[in-house]
């Protein structure tokens, strides 16, 4: 479930306060930030200093990630909150899980890939944010890198249905950025976006389908240097219709 908590921001801040007090309140740093752009950390670094201010169109990105409207990060509305006596009242989405829960964000996979970059056509974000039980998880035997590195993309395409199906919630581990062993990986490949199974050979991977009629094919040479590790796939929450 999501929820919303109260920051008090005073109306003179300036595009790059807002900026940092808005990526704060999702609890990223400046470096996820900049991971989920495109862009490298100085850059964030720059926009928050004031140093820089981000064009148009950046500031509608960083603005979608940070879950608040362009116009609030230039200080030209108050969409995020009612202005009252000097002090906008934003409403950002609450990070704080009860003790035991680990909340869990979208994964902005098309602020991610970067310029050029094809996200499929069948790709469309279905849930957003989930908390779970980090008992859950231990349960179900998820091994992952740090509680801050999960996130959640829906998944896509036919070619994996036998493990889970379009519109799948599926959670990454975005610490992962190489195939460490074998498995099911968030990855681009010739500038286009892949979930599939992984397997390691001695000099590439094996990229494998899970449906039958999607046949395995290798990545080997030179061509394994157009495959960028995004995430490894943890778990797939399969979804039915009853």
């Amino acid at each position: 479930m999501q929820t919303t908590t109260h920051a008090c921001i005073f109306l003179d801040m300036t595009t790059g306060n807002r900026i940092a007090a808005a990526r704060e309140a999702e609890n990223l740093n400046q470096s996820e930030l900049a991971r989920a752009l495109g862009v490298s950390p100085q850059s964030v670094q720059a926009w928050e200093s004031d140093k820089n201010t981000p064009r148009p169109k950046r500031l509608k990105e960083i603005a979608k990630i940070l879950g608040v409207s362009a116009g609030y990060l230039m200080g030209e509305d108050d969409q995020e909150g009612k202005n009252k006596g000097g002090v906008i009242e934003g409403r950002f989405r609450s990070r704080r899980a009860r003790e035991g829960e680990i909340e869990i964000p979208q994964y902005d996979v098309r602020a991610s890939m970067g310029h050029g970059q094809v996200v499929p056509s069948d790709y469309v974000d279905t849930i957003r944010h989930i908390t779970v039980s980090a008992d859950f998880l231990l349960e179900q035997g998820i091994a992952y890198t740090k509680p801050g590195n999960l996130a959640v993309i829906t998944g896509f395409g036919e070619s994996m249905n036998k493990t889970f199906s379009n519109g799948d919630p599926l959670i990454i581990d975005r610490g992962v950025n190489s195939v460490v062993t074998d498995g099911v990986y968030l990855f681009t490949l010739l500038d286009a976006l892949f979930v599939k199974r992984l397997q390691r050979l001695p000099n590439g991977v094996r990229v494998i389908s899970d449906n039958d009629s999607f046949p395995p094919y290798e990545v080997a040479g030179e061509d394994v240097s157009q495959l960028v590790i995004h995430a490894r796939v943890l778990l797939a929450w399969r979804s039915q219709r009853l």
